[in-house]
């Protein structure tokens, strides 16, 4: 799920230290630390389509909300187990009415790398458009990736070879990191290369088909 313009806002005025944590957040931080081993940098309370109170937790990344799951399907165990303490925290603070007995709320899960890598890009989507190398048609930033469209595949594959894919990479690499204050992009910048003759040929030529 997408974070909201307010919720990224909450969250990353947290991470940075300029909203102070709730006691009832601080508890339920230490908490999700000691008993899973991860980091929850916010939560919000709101509703599912269906009405029913829905608790979602905010983790770093995909690996993080993998190992709240067993296997593809959320681990009910620990979503059981997290209902009854953030239930129990509620009760305790006197916060959120909805939230204190854990059958009545769902427990969901969204990430927060991915967003803020998201922003940053869009943040830096001219410079990153504007970036020069030989046989470059094209660069399109889709969700947290950058892909790089060679106007052939023999282009592509040539510069996956010789030092132009790579020094795509660090001019890429050197943007994110000057508009990225929280470390989401420690691993470098998601690239894809590909071509504008793939493009043509196995998508009809439309960016529309590319992104399904």
């Amino acid at each position: 799920m997408l974070l909201r313009e307010e919720e990224y806002s909450h969250a990353t005025a947290i991470l940075s230290g300029m909203e102070e944590k709730t006691s009832l957040f601080t508890e339920l931080e230490q908490w999700l630390e000691e008993t899973y081993g991860l980091r929850v940098y916010d939560y919000f309370c709101g509703l599912t389509n269906a009405g029913r109170p829905r608790l979602r937790l905010l983790l770093w990344d995909r690996d993080c909300a993998g190992k709240m799951k067993k296997g593809a399907n959320p681990d009910e165990r620990k979503q059981r187990r997290t209902a009854e303490k953030f239930a129990a925290l509620c009760v305790r603070y006197k916060m959120h009415p909805a939230y204190r007995r854990p059958g009545d709320f769902l427990v969901t899960y969204d990430t927060f790398r991915d967003e803020i890598q998201k922003r940053v890009l869009r943040e830096c989507s001219g410079e990153i458009k504007s970036i020069e190398a030989p046989d470059i048609w094209r660069v399109e930033i889709l969700f947290d990736s950058v892909h790089v469209f060679f106007e052939t595949d023999e282009q592509r594959d040539r510069h996956q070879d010789d030092s132009v894919c790579g020094s795509i990479r660090k001019k890429l690499d050197a943007i994110a990191e000057r508009h990225d204050p929280f470390g989401a992009f420690a691993d470098g910048v998601q690239c894809v290369f590909t071509s504008r003759q793939t493009l043509d040929e196995k998508y009809d030529g439309s960016m529309f088909y590319y992104t399904r």
